[in-house]
């Protein structure tokens, strides 16, 4: 495992950053060959036909990678190398050698990777995905890191069977135990076929290996309430720092955005988000669009770049 060049990988995940917008556009203008074919546009046509294969991109940082194009994880790391620029930066700048993290919803493995690379060969990345097809994906991926492990099971508040839904490999992102975070009009034209996942709690799994747990990130697709009741003993008793997908899409029996903020507070936990992969003091809102919000214990940060000699993620 190559050893962790930060300062490197800030500049080119920067540098990749800004080939989004318009400035990315001139871009690929000056060099059309690398971007003619396929372009975003005709794989996202392809992802609403239900079309796809197997392929491969290469991250930010150097990594090869095993991709679904035309997924839409999959079309951001084939163009650009890395998915949600903030959370990314954080984990550049918060993740140190040897810790433990826990990738809950690591679907096709980007973090279970990135990760992975940052905390190092003393560290350990444990990555938990039901979905069977992008499993196998995840699984491609793992296979290449010594310090990462795939746990093919939804973390939910108990061990239990689960009914999942499938919505096709161009939405598998999406594949969860309620309906599609999606606007009612792409639901409504995508498959959505059921299947029968395990699903574990993630306290009975930490005391089952043993582990103290650093840092974790939660995206689940609307179970992150029920993520939560399954790791009370973590949220008391070891309190990792947590990373928490949030928004607002209405779906049935799903929970807001904000009950789950007022959970971790109540836990004492504070609420950061994070602006240019930086974390600043978050005041929880009434309705919440997509993002990522850190959770901290209470008293751990005190100012935008956070360091503490006695919890390093």
């Amino acid at each position: 495992m190559t050893p962790p060049n930060r300062t490197a990988w800030r500049t080119a995940l920067d540098r990749r950053s800004r080939k989004e917008g318009i400035g990315g556009l001139a871009q690929r203008l000056r060099h059309p060959v690398r971007t003619t074919f396929p372009t975003t546009r005709a794989l996202r046509a392809r992802r609403h036909r239900g079309e796809g294969v197997p392929s491969t991109a290469k991250t930010f940082w150097g990594r090869e990678m095993s991709i679904a194009l035309p997924e839409e994880v999959s079309i951001s790391l084939h163009r650009y190398g890395f998915v949600d620029y903030d959370l990314t930066a954080f984990l550049l700048s918060h993740l140190r050698p040897g810790a433990t993290v826990l990738d809950v919803g690591a679907h096709i493995g980007y973090y279970t990777m990135w990760a992975s690379d940052l905390v190092g060969p003393d560290g350990r990345v444990i990555a938990f995905e039901p979905t069977p097809s992008t499993l196998s994906v995840l699984r491609a991926n793992a296979a290449r890191l010594p310090n990462a492990s795939v746990v093919a099971a939804a973390a939910w508040s108990k061990k239990e069977e689960l009914v999942f839904f499938d919505h096709g490999l161009g939405y598998s992102a999406y594949n969860s135990a309620f309906e599609a975070r999606l606007p009612d009009a792409v639901r409504a034209r995508i498959p959505s076929e059921p299947f029968t996942v395990q699903a574990l709690s993630l306290d009975d799994f930490v005391r089952g290996e043993g582990i103290e747990v650093d840092f974790i990130k939660i995206d689940t697709e609307s179970a992150e309430a029920h993520v939560l009741s399954g790791m009370r003993d973590l949220l008391s008793g070891q309190r990792p720092v947590i990373s928490l997908e949030v928004g607002d899409l209405d779906v049935a029996g799903a929970p807001s955005s904000r009950e789950l903020v007022d959970t971790l507070i109540a836990a004492e936990y504070e609420p950061w988000e994070l602006r240019g992969g930086t974390p600043v003091p978050h005041r929880p809102q009434k309705h919440y669009e997509y993002q990522n919000l850190l959770f901290a214990p209470a008293g751990l940060w005190h100012s935008p770049d956070p360091r503490s000699p006695h919890h390093h993620a």
